[in-house]
């Protein structure tokens, strides 16, 4: 990657995430009668929501620290979201899975997301919804390809 192509992914990266940030990180107002919950425990949820990880991997693909996760992790199982088990191949690693009440609690927030994102762009064309549900796969593809 070249100096210019860098200058200008950043551009776009930090001209896109006060928008992300103000409009999708925070619990939007169509999920106003589930609990509130912190964005890295919904994150966590979401990852955890296509299986079983590890605490070392979990705090990997969050981008936190295993301290930072233990807390977290401890958050959502003393509210009954996730449950902890030792591996049967190595006890010393611990394994970590959403329950059914936690993926009910996700499932509860992803419908109030697609309302709220229904609402958000409600003024964009069909044309323009087309184009921003591509561009943003591509985006998750590139993601995806870079962290391998």
């Amino acid at each position: 990657m070249t100096n210019e192509q860098a200058e200008k992914l950043v551009r776009l990266i930090f001209r896109t995430a006060p928008p992300f940030r103000k409009n999708y990180i925070k619990q939007p107002e169509q999920a106003k009668d589930l609990p509130r919950i912190p964005h890295h425990h919904l994150f966590c949820l979401i990852i955890l929501s296509r299986g079983k990880e590890t605490m070392g991997s979990l705090a990997e693909k969050m981008g936190v620290s295993v301290q930072q996760l233990t807390r977290i992790v401890g958050e959502l199982e003393t509210h009954g979201f996730v449950e902890r088990a030792q591996s049967e191949e190595s006890r010393r690693v611990t394994l970590v899975s959403a329950t059914e009440k936690g993926r009910e609690l996700l499932s509860k927030f992803y419908r109030a997301a697609c309302e709220h994102v229904r609402e958000h762009f409600s003024a964009l064309s069909d044309e323009d919804i087309d184009a921003l549900i591509f561009h943003m796969g591509e985006i998750v593809k590139l993601f995806d390809k870079s962290e391998r």
